[in-house]
């Protein structure tokens, strides 16, 4: 998931990927590249009700941390992460080798607006506000009723939340000048027309 430098990482970053340096400006399409702080990657996973029957799809999975924290901490049978930059797939894949956990997990390089998501029962994002509306209109399309959508920081425009918590982020100061990270649940209805902007 796209989020925010962390000052201590659980997952020891995969010597040969980490190496090959930042991601390209590929990932700058829908948004920059930032690790979700651990403790934010738990409470989203928390507040989606995550276990052992969901399978998580994190679009923009960044380093992988949410999709492989979803498996090897909360349960879930399994998870697919979605990102457009080589590198982080690469980086992602090693980290879940590390974790234990590639055998129910993976990351694909792809546009997340072209994925196929409809296997899912939680999605995470964490993306540009600008690129919301776009997004809600194809989870809503997509996604069966009752599934768990949980979103970092910006909200889904005409889209009634579920539940919204806020949650203390020191480490987000230095770059985005906010010490919080606002998390947003919401749940797909059963059809009854599209969401109102």
């Amino acid at each position: 998931m796209l989020a925010w430098l962390l000052a201590a990482v659980v997952l020891t970053p995969p010597a040969a990927v980490a190496a090959e340096g930042p991601p390209d400006d590929e990932s700058r399409r829908v948004a920059p590249y930032a690790d979700t702080p651990d403790a934010i990657v738990t409470e989203m996973l928390k507040l989606a009700n995550v276990g052992p029957r969901d399978y998580v799809i994190d679009l923009g999975s960044g380093d992988g941390r949410l999709v492989i924290s979803a498996v090897r901490d909360f349960g879930a049978h399994g998870g697919l992460g979605v990102d457009i930059n080589d590198k982080l797939v690469a980086y992602a894949s090693a980290s879940a080798a590390q974790a234990g956990v590639a055998d129910r997990v993976r990351f694909v390089r792809a546009d997340l607006f072209d994925t196929d998501i409809r296997a899912a029962t939680v999605v995470t994002v964490y993306l540009f506000p600008a690129v919301m509306r776009r997004l809600r209109d194809k989870l809503w399309a997509e996604l069966a009723p009752g599934t768990r959508v949980v979103s970092h920081d910006f909200p889904f425009p005409g889209w009634a939340v579920e539940r919204v918590a806020t949650f203390a982020a020191p480490e987000k100061n230095d770059t985005v000048g906010r010490r919080d990270a606002v998390v947003y649940l919401y749940v797909v209805p059963q059809r009854k027309g599209a969401p109102k902007d």
